[in-house]
């Protein structure tokens, strides 16, 4: 369940750093573009790490799990 929601929020967070590059083209001022478009990449690329991460976790588990349920029945049949 952790797994899904880390990445919900990571997908939520590449999102939103897409939104505030975008953003950022609608805005006069030099200084506030650049500002928008420096916290739209650092936010994606904070949210890509994460999802990559997360699911790279889920994977490990994943794995655990079906080596521990491996060992449970060669167990049991021995």
């Amino acid at each position: 369940m952790f797994y899904k929601a880390a990445k919900l929020l990571s997908k939520t967070a590449i999102a939103f750093g897409f939104m505030c590059m975008v953003g950022g083209c609608s805005v006069e001022q030099q200084e506030l573009f650049y500002l928008y478009e420096a916290l739209g990449l650092a936010v994606f690329a904070v949210g890509a790490y994460a999802l990559e991460y997360f699911r790279m976790l889920e994977y490990r588990h994943r794995k655990r799990k079906i080596r521990e349920a491996r060992e449970h029945a060669r167990r049991e049949a021995a």
